[in-house]
């Protein structure tokens, strides 16, 4: 008799072990399903603002500055480009560093450009350095700029 008692233990753990793994399996299959649900969700219905903003910034853009492109370079803030027809154009020049704005002095790119920014019409103070000339300090008037790409 015992053995026929371990025969009926050991085909109920079998049983529960197969219906426990169906059940994991099954939950494994739902979990990915849902997942792959939630991520076409969020990929076609919701609104991703850091890549609407790269689409406009690709198309183009309008501000009010000096038309200088700017960028970092180890602890300097330096020209990097100027647009054609900007008040910027034929007066500052690629590399030349930024010291100060309107007697202020800026420390990241984010704060010089800030500092260039502002209503149209109105003049901003650049000190700038290069390595031929030395300092000099130009007075520009900012207008609009419109950026296409």
């Amino acid at each position: 008799m015992q053995n026929s008692e371990t025969d009926t233990n050991l085909a109920t753990s079998i049983s529960r072990w197969r219906t426990a793994r169906k059940i994991i399996l099954g939950s494994i299959i739902l979990a990915g399903s849902m997942a792959t649900s939630a991520a076409l969700l969020q990929r076609y219905a919701g609104t991703n603002c850091k890549a609407q903003q790269q689409r406009v910034a690709e198309r183009g853009y309008t501000y009010s500055g000096i038309g200088a492109v700017i960028q970092q370079r180890g602890e300097f803030v330096v020209v990097r480009d100027v647009l054609p027809g900007a008040p910027a154009d034929g007066v500052l020049r690629e590399g030349m560093h930024l010291v100060s704005v309107d007697g202020m002095y800026p420390v990241s790119v984010e704060d010089w450009a800030a500092a260039l920014r502002g209503p149209s019409g109105t003049s901003v103070t650049i000190e700038v350095a290069t390595r031929c000339s030395g300092h000099k300090f130009v007075t520009l008037e900012r207008q609009l700029i419109r950026v296409h790409k």
